[in-house]
């Protein structure tokens, strides 16, 4: 548990925050480029995304699932996408595409 806590550390020193529903955490937001979203979505699925789409990187405890809404400067994103991060049985990371 010692790495999952300096990591939720981190993201509390210098992550942004974002609201899903009534829960608010902090993450790290970065422009989806084609390289990163053919990582995480099919050609289908691409084609949904309204650009700018966004990748977040957040504590592993966040409660965010696919359909979610996310919020961030006012503006608000669809997760189209989620993948946990796991260290043994620990999720330390979650990712999810916005779009």
């Amino acid at each position: 548990m010692l790495l999952f806590d300096r990591i939720k550390k981190k993201f509390a020193k210098h992550g942004e925050q974002f609201t899903v529903g009534s829960n608010t955490y902090r993450g790290v937001f970065s422009v989806l480029n084609s390289g990163m979203m053919s990582s995480y979505l099919d050609d289908v699925e691409r084609m949904d995304v309204t650009r700018p789409g966004l990748l977040l990187v957040t504590q592993g405890d966040a409660s965010i699932a696919v359909n979610d809404q996310i919020t961030r400067d006012g503006r608000v994103y669809t997760v189209r996408k989620t993948s946990n991060h796991r260290i043994g049985d620990t999720t330390v990371v979650k990712i999810a595409v916005l779009a």
